[in-house]
């Protein structure tokens, strides 16, 4: 009985690299493109090897795809090694037209740079919150029969890697570029998501989410902190986010709890402390017992120094802190005691589907007996069906952020149920 077939597994370069060694003499030259998905391993640190190996199978069905569209169907596809995350094209056919000039080459790469980082992307968002980064790079050799073909095979691979490197800074420096223009025009908006008593549908308090400039690819707010923390602006924009989000609030309805995202950091912030803060709240009317200072779960164990003085800090003015994104996947239910915040936001990841799921359910009520010891307040993120709504009531969830109630918009939406 015939093997079936493996289409869309890429070979190794020790596989086929004879094929390619023919290509190479009989064409006098050959090109190369260097696909480097690196930058995808933190799924595996994170989410462990079967899921990162089941993402670099889909990975693999999009390179072949590449043939036939954004390059030829005999130009060859390899692993530098084998379950390798970095990739080489060899442009197999001799390229003598004007489009496979070094100009030519290098507007390739950033076509299929874009292909692959629009086609990846769905397949990492979930683990990500962010674009994929696959980096691509250009280089060509000639051949010269004093030298042996395996050196200038090398070569040619080793340039197009440091090509690469090249692109990879190129595109990380115009997006600083974009990144510092929105901070100092401050040009973000602020959308208020509304949390729900679930007992009774009343709204006890909104969420101030921050979105770029819209119809750009900053308006997804994950690509624009994805970028702001490869740039080594996240501080500024988070100073920015916060300013607006209370700036935004002003008028909020009395009793209501208004939720800002910040950094661990903000406790640094001359801008953030002491007088200058209380005369800020004073000039908007609000009062600290009205604000909930939220940090991810992922930046608080990071940080956790500077989470635990933060979080002091604005507990003495009279802020309450809220760890966000809990059960993603980065600590230990453990680790979210010691922080004892007094809200607890139970990650989109852990509600989706949880009314299908045993194991979610189970998982969810760890963190509600948790929670009731800690005499903390938890909050079901993420909430989009009604057998979602119901499992969470049923587990003894009393608040809820999602969909099903409203989407974010300006100050201050109105709930659906």
């Amino acid at each position: 009985m015939d093997k079936p077939k493996r289409e869309s597994i890429i070979p190794s370069y020790q596989e086929v690299i004879e094929e390619v060694n023919s290509a190479f003499v009989s064409n006098n030259a050959l090109s190369a493109l260097y696909v480097n998905c690196s930058k995808l391993n933190n799924i595996e640190k994170h989410f462990g090897k079967k899921v990162y190996m089941d993402i670099l199978k889909k990975i693999h069905v999009v390179l072949n795809n590449l043939k036939g569209k954004q390059i030829r169907i005999d130009d060859i596809i390899v692993s530098t090694e084998v379950a390798s995350d970095e990739y080489i094209i060899f442009l197999s056919k001799k390229r003598v037209d004007l489009e496979f000039s070094p100009t030519g080459l290098e507007n390739l790469c950033e076509r299929i740079t874009e292909y692959l980082n629009d086609s990846i992307s769905p397949i990492t968002f979930q683990y990500l919150r962010g674009r994929p980064k696959i980096v691509v790079g250009y280089a060509v050799i000639i051949h010269n029969p004093l030298i042996r073909d395996e050196r200038l095979m090398n070569k040619l691979i080793e340039d197009a890697k440091l090509m690469s490197t090249y692109q990879d800074f190129k595109r990380l420096m115009r997006n600083k570029e974009k990144l510092q223009e929105l901070i100092l025009k401050e040009s973000i908006r602020t959308f208020f998501h509304p949390i729900v008593d679930l007992t009774n549908n009343s709204v006890i308090g909104y969420e101030a989410l921050t979105r770029g400039p819209a119809e750009t690819e900053y308006e997804h707010p994950y690509i624009l902190f994805d970028v702001a923390e490869d740039t080594d602006l996240l501080f500024e924009l988070d100073q920015l986010c916060r300013k607006k989000a209370l700036e935004n609030a002003k008028g909020i309805l009395p009793g209501l709890k208004l939720f800002v995202n910040c950094l661990p950091s903000a406790v640094l912030d001359p801008k953030f402390r002491d007088t200058y803060l209380r005369d800020c709240l004073r000039d908007l009317d609000l009062n600290p017992s009205t604000i909930v200072l939220e940090v991810t779960e992922r930046q608080a164990i990071e940080q956790y120094d500077l989470f635990m003085e933060a979080a002091q800090y604005y507990a003495d003015m009279g802020f309450a802190i809220a760890v966000d994104d809990t059960g993603a996947g980065y600590s230990s239910l453990e680790t979210v005691v010691e922080l004892k915040p007094q809200y607890i936001k139970l990650d989109i990841s852990i509600v989706r589907e949880i009314d299908k799921n045993i194991l979610k359910q189970e998982l969810i009520k760890a963190i509600v007996g948790l929670s009731k010891q800690m005499r903390s307040t938890v909050i079901a993120e993420g909430v989009e069906t009604v057998g979602e709504l119901n499992t969470l009531k049923e587990i003894g969830i009393k608040f809820g952020q999602g969909f099903l109630f409203a989407k974010p918009g300006p100050p201050f939406p109105d709930i659906n149920l």
